[in-house]
């Protein structure tokens, strides 16, 4: 029990004040004695215990001072402590991202941030009491609740056990609302997050605003890039050598602390010795390109390792590609001169026609093996040829605008925000601490494609068609910005090149884990199913999504990757179950979370009514605890009250007796 007046003891005072009030009363009884010689007795009791003598009976001076002590402690206000949350609602929000499969410092050993998170949940979850309304929400593409407003906390512990990463893309703005929006009239609500920050939507996290209290468990993840190396990007070219093998290209990464040694494999299909082998010395956030040569031709995939060095996030060190096997490309590039793409475009196998724009005329007979058209520079003046306006009109062209300060139609970006749409040239590319400066306003973009990737507010790469032949334009100048520089500059060259060729790959590609594929199926096909090769870091796939290749099949809707990252092989199967056809899926985790393993973000969204709100929730517990000491207080008070009441009325029921003493 606890007092919420203890300064109100001081009216204990009062207690010895009634005492000496009855020993200093002097009282007096007329009796009838026969002699006054009895008087000596009773004056030698009195000097030997004078001031004692008047307490021996005095039933009216104990009823007094005890209800004095009632009243003191009335005042005092005591209450008994109980836990206020008692009733309470809380949603458990579990960021299960790809980088929460990172390794705890001291390395894997220690289990990966995941089981760290879920064992953080357990100890709070054994600090809660019975009766604390528990919902459980996981983060992913789209949040999904996994229990809602249970009370059962053993069964939200197995529950948290049975969760496995989500390697997709994640949408922590969703997760976020969702959990405050379930908190809705609830009393004593708040979002328990648990998670290690590395979200790449942060910025708009912190736009929120939450009415619930968050409280949040930021696990000790690794320092920011302590110990991490990554596949950006695996490719391999269309031509085979003249030894009859293949090259590739993959480009590295290290984001760790310091500078890294880093092994690189190449595999051919299951083998298990390696094609082609690099050693790669990198600088702590240094990235390379490097040639492999000597992949076998016949191979139907080949695997890109990071081997031979301890890594916190395993998910970007392995990497799938599939041969081209079809003729390589033959392009006319008009252009004043552009060597990075240039260079870009070898490595996409592409073999380029380069002209002046200036002073070449297309004619039919060279342009004839042309399969497509790169514009770099201003068409404006080019339009209005007609031998021009021919060679628009008959092959895909990818534009290329040079925008310059004096024209009226470019605008500079307003910030550096880039807000990128799912499409094959943008896969894996980030345009992270890409500096763009200057852009056109395609005003006609808008007719025949989408901005697919948008920097600043303004559109920057626009993707489409033209009576059924792709179309791209670049509405800045690569040669103006640093994307050149940056290592996302030939992956992003050679998905636009594959993409302008119309897709050459007998394979199905790569994907994200769980995002949504545009699948066409043999016209034999009645059923399809996933088939899983390998994947990676020890994940098994143990829901393959196939019965969404059903409905893809019956309504031609998107499939869905497989959710962890991986070889797959999509089987097709006609009406007597015979397999007709099977292509392989290269599946990766999100390349933003590999992104994102460089740095965490401080998530703050904004609490409503900040001014009074912020005050509440630095004080939320004391609030709750103020209203339940407060009714404790006065169920007390309301006892006491009843007590003292009693006493007064035995006290004058002594008193009309004459018992006073």
């Amino acid at each position: 029990m606890q007092l919420l007046s203890p300064l109100s003891a001081l009216f204990g005072l009062a207690l010895p004040a009634i005492v000496l009030m009855y020993l200093f009363k002097r009282t007096y009884m007329d009796t009838e004695i026969a002699s006054h010689m009895l008087w000596n007795r009773m004056l030698r009791e009195q000097e030997a215990n004078r001031p004692w003598q008047k307490l021996r009976t005095r039933p009216l001076m104990l009823l007094q001072l005890l209800a004095a002590a009632v009243l003191m402690l009335a005042l005092m206000q005591p209450y008994l402590t109980a836990d206020s949350r008692s009733g309470s609602h809380t949603v458990i929000v579990l960021d299960r991202s790809a980088s929460m499969t990172a390794a705890m410092p001291g390395g894997s050993s220690q289990g990966s941030l995941l089981h760290a998170a879920v064992q953080q949940a357990e100890l709070w979850l054994s600090e809660q009491p019975k009766g604390e309304l528990i919902t459980l929400l996981v983060t992913g593409e789209q949040p999904r609740i996994i229990l809602s407003k249970e009370t059962d906390h053993e069964l939200v512990l197995q529950q948290l056990k049975a969760i496995t990463p989500d390697f997709g893309t994640q949408d922590n703005v969703a997760a976020l609302s969702l959990a405050d929006s379930l908190l809705a009239n609830e009393q004593g609500r708040q979002i328990l997050l648990l998670t290690d920050g590395r979200w790449q939507d942060a910025d708009s996290v912190n736009l929120l605003t939450l009415h619930a209290k968050l409280e949040q468990f930021k696990l000790s993840a690794p320092q920011a890039g302590s110990n991490n190396s990554a596949i950006l990007y695996f490719g391999i070219h269309a031509a085979v050598g003249e030894d009859g093998n293949r090259a590739g290209v993959v480009t590295l990464r290290n984001d760790s602390a310091a500078s890294k040694q880093i092994q690189l494999a190449v595999y051919a299909d299951k083998e298990s010795e390696p094609a082609a082998t690099k050693s790669v010395k990198l600088e702590s956030g240094g990235w390379t390109s490097v040639d492999v040569i000597g992949l076998p031709e016949e191979a139907s995939y080949y695997t890109a390792k990071i081997s031979g060095t301890t890594d916190d996030y395993a998910a970007d060190n392995i990497a799938y590609q599939f041969p081209i096997v079809s003729k390589a490309q033959q392009v006319l590039l008009a252009t004043s001169g552009n060597l990075f793409l240039e260079k870009a475009l070898q490595l996409a196998g592409v073999k380029t026609i380069k002209v002046d724009p200036t002073q070449y005329v297309p004619s039919k007979e060279h342009v004839k093996d042309i399969d497509w058209v790169i514009m770099d520079g201003d068409t404006a003046k080019l339009r209005t040829d007609k031998s021009w306006q021919e060679l628009f009109a008959s092959k895909p062209v990818w534009y290329i605008d040079h925008p310059e300060a004096t024209e009226e139609e470019t605008a500079s970006p307003a910030n550096s925000r880039v807000a990128i749409a799912d499409h094959p040239v943008t896969a894996y590319l980030s345009f992270e601490d890409t500096h763009i400066g200057r852009m056109v306003k395609a005003k006609d973009a808008g007719t025949w494609g989408d901005a697919i990737v948008t920097y600043g507010g303004l559109p920057a790469i626009y993707a489409g068609s033209v009576q059924g032949r792709p179309q791209l334009r670049f509405t800045f100048d690569m040669q103006s910005s640093d994307l050149p520089l940056r290592p996302e500059f030939p992956v992003l060259i050679v998905q636009a090149a594959d993409w302008m060729s119309g897709g050459s790959r007998a394979q199905l590609g790569t994907a994200d884990a769980g995002s949504a594929l545009q699948l066409a199926f043999l016209n034999e096909t009645v059923s399809a199913k996933w088939e899983m090769i390998e994947t990676i870091g020890g994940y098994s796939e143990k829901s393959l999504p196939d019965s969404n290749l059903s409905a893809a099949l019956a309504s031609q809707e998107p499939a869905i990757a497989p959710a962890v990252p991986g070889l797959y092989r999509l089987m097709e199967q006609n009406a007597e179950g015979e397999t007709i056809g099977q292509r392989m899926l290269a599946v990766n985790a999100a390349s933003a979370e590999s992104a994102s393993m460089s740095a965490t973000a401080d998530i703050k969204p904004i609490a409503a009514a900040s001014s009074e709100t912020s005050q509440n929730q630095a004080d939320a517990g004391s609030a709750a605890g103020s209203v339940e000491t407060a009714n404790a207080a006065n169920a007390f008070a309301a006892w006491l009250a009843l007590a003292l009441l009693a006493l007064m009325l035995v006290e004058w029921e002594v008193y009309r007796r004459g018992n006073a003493g």
